[in-house]
Order: C-alpha cells, then structure tokens, then sequence
C-alpha cells in the first residue's frame, strides 16, 4: 500500500465537500436538551427482541430514493473507508408502516405534548447500532418523512435517547459530544446541521427519531 500523503490527514474530498457548505466545526454551536420524555427502556428492548428481523438492516451508503445531496454525502462516506463492516444500522419503522403506529402508541399523548409535535404528521423510527457500528457525519434529507406524507413544509427532527447510557456510545450535534445520557434525553436536530452517532462500546446503543411538523 503506498504511502497516505500527509495533508490526508487533516483533508480529503468529504472535508472540502463540507467547506463547499460553509461548514467550520470551530464555529460553537448552542446546544441544549430540548426535553425529557418518560420512557421505559425495557417495552422497546422487547419489540425489537420480538421484531429482529423485520427490520430493514443496511449500510451506510448510496441508494435510489436519496436526493442528490444525501447521495452526495454517502458516496463521499464510502470511499474515505465507512462499508458494511463498521455502519450497519437496524431500522424499524422505515418500511412497516404498522411499526409507525406502535411506535406512537409507545410514546403517548403526554411525551408528544412534551415535544410539542404533531403527532398525525409524525414518523418515528427505532434504531439500533451494535457494538463496532457508525452513523457517519452527515445532515439530513428527510426523504423518508417527505415519502410518507408528501406535506410542502420542512419537519422537525428530534433524537431520542432510548437505552441507559454505556461505555463507548456517543451522539454528537456539530461540536458538541453527547454522552451519559438516560433514557428519555432528547435533543432537537436543526435543518442543516451536521451529526453522526457511535457505538464503540458493548452493548447495543437504541435511539428514536421523532420527525413531524411542530403544533
């Protein structure tokens, strides 16, 4: 293998594809918990312990629904070195819609007044990273919401911290690291901003995204 030239350490093609956007992670970014939904951990291990493999579980990378952007960003991910091996992602709720209506049965009215979302233009998706696995940096397309309800406005994301937090397991939100978390802990995602999320721990790291239009 040749030689990896110095300035590939600090910049590639994905970093300029970022500066191209104006990104600068030196810029802070304000974060704070948007709230705290009451949450039992336990009723969302036994639905994916019962629903295993009825999940859709996929890599990161390129697939036919993605607009250009998103496309973009998970070509760029796969030849700086994210495969099947290190970003696999279990998903309920992307294609079961009847897994969408659980999922909002499981939250309930109170946690969704907490939020402040609406829940009929809502989509909730569970998901599950085993040890070793990424959701690589990126910013969100909301192909999957826009899919669904086919609504002319741009919805609200929000991640929802399910499992206890353990050793190794992060959520970061531009500059900011997430991390000791409980379950229930949820944060507001902006339009546009960049994320990624991490499991480099032992256990498997469970989180939502509440994705609908604000009441």
């Amino acid at each position: 293998m040749a030689n990896l030239k110095i300035e590939n350490f600090t910049s590639n093609e994905f970093t300029k594809y970022l500066d191209s956007y104006g990104y600068d992670i030196n810029v802070p970014f304000d974060l704070k918990q948007h709230c705290k939904l009451d949450i039992d951990p336990t009723q969302w291990f036994q639905f994916m312990s019962d629903n295993w493999i009825n999940c859709y579980c996929f890599p990161y990378e390129p697939r036919p629904y993605q607009d250009q952007v998103t496309h973009d960003q998970t070509t760029y991910a796969n030849r700086i070195g994210y495969h099947a091996g290190n970003s696999l992602k279990r998903d309920w709720g992307k294609n079961d819609p009847l897994h969408n209506d659980i999922f909002k049965e499981f939250i309930g009215k109170d946690n969704f007044d907490r939020i402040g979302v609406d829940p009929s233009t809502t989509l909730v998706r569970l998901f599950c990273y085993q040890p070793g696995n990424v959701f690589p940096v990126h910013w969100d397309g909301f192909e999957g919401w826009n899919a669904k309800f086919g609504i002319d406005k741009t919805p609200t994301r929000f991640s929802v911290l399910i499992n206890p937090y353990s050793y190794g397991q992060y959520l970061q939100i531009h500059d900011k690291m997430i991390t000791n978390w409980s379950p229930g802990d949820t944060y507001f995602i902006p339009e546009g901003v960049l994320h990624c999320s991490g499991n480099g721990g032992i256990v498997p790291k469970i989180t939502l995204t509440i994705t609908g239009l604000m009441e």
